[in-house]
């Protein structure tokens, strides 16, 4: 027996179809409007300027703070949005950098916003990836400013010191905060901070390591000098050279002394 058509398919056949071009049509909305939102943010997150600058100041380079200031608000809203930890660790790079120049200013008040900055974007990296050291290390910088050493920024330091002990970048602006409050630190965390000035040495960047050697107290230097030892009497000699630029003394067993019981410059 034949079936005659109903009424009713051509109608539902209709409908089927434009439901199908409706959620084609959406997909193609969504997809244009993600391309439109990631072609909005993906300039600042891939400016080129920020890891080339973010390198260059992690090897000492110094900028104009307006400029790291640019940088830095130019591209941090979408380095969080993203939740991109690699551009979040060179903006606080950058940070750093900006804090310490107005530390260097003597501008308390803005020591103080730069502190909460450093702060900010710390937590913003960590949260991205708990296991960034350099995370931990500006959530140090940011609240020895603002508490003074104690029970927490010993914390800080000392997880800074469990993720990243041995990357030089991070040791070279690490190490001389960690040695001025060595006298205060437990003897794990004066460990870490020689070995930070260690690994340096044994480098061979002795700037570096005289620069440490400078912003250490009596008590860290020894332990600093001990470290030395076994180096190369060349490597020692190069080092006593660069502290004594600085105007510096050595008096140490492993440094042999002139008439006055002290290493001096020559």
């Amino acid at each position: 027996m034949s079936r005659e058509p109903s009424a009713t398919e051509p109608a539902a056949q209709a409908t089927g179809i434009a439901y199908r071009w409706l959620l084609r049509g959406s997909t193609i909305a969504l997809a244009a409007a993600a391309l439109a939102w990631i072609a909005a943010i993906a300039p600042d997150v891939t400016n080129p300027a920020v890891p080339q600058i973010a390198g260059r100041v992690a090897r000492g380079e110094r900028y104009e703070v307006d400029r790291l200031r640019r940088i830095v608000s130019d591209n941090l809203p979408s380095a969080r949005r993203l939740c991109s930890a690699k551009t979040l660790r060179e903006l606080l790079l950058l940070q750093l950098a900006i804090a310490d120049e107005s530390t260097r200013a003597g501008d308390l008040k803005q020591v103080d916003l730069d502190a909460d900055a450093v702060a900010s974007t710390s937590r913003a990296l960590l949260a991205c990836a708990p296991t960034e050291g350099l995370g931990w290390f500006g959530s140090y910088w940011a609240e020895i400013r603002q508490a003074g050493f104690g029970p927490r920024t010993a914390e800080l330091l000392g997880l800074s010191y469990r993720f990243a002990p041995h990357e030089a970048w991070l040791q070279l602006i690490r190490a001389p905060l960690a040695l001025r409050a060595f006298n205060a630190a437990s003897p794990e965390l004066r460990d870490y901070a020689t070995q930070d000035f260690a690994d340096i040495f044994q480098a061979r960047l002795f700037p570096s390591a005289a620069t440490f050697y400078q912003a250490a107290g009596a008590e860290a230097r020894v332990a600093l000098l001990e470290r030395t030892c076994t180096a190369p009497e060349a490597d020692r000699e190069l080092f006593w050279h660069f502290v004594a630029e600085k105007g510096l003394r050595i008096r140490h067993r492993c440094y042999p002394a002139d008439g006055d019981g002290f290493r001096m410059s020559r």
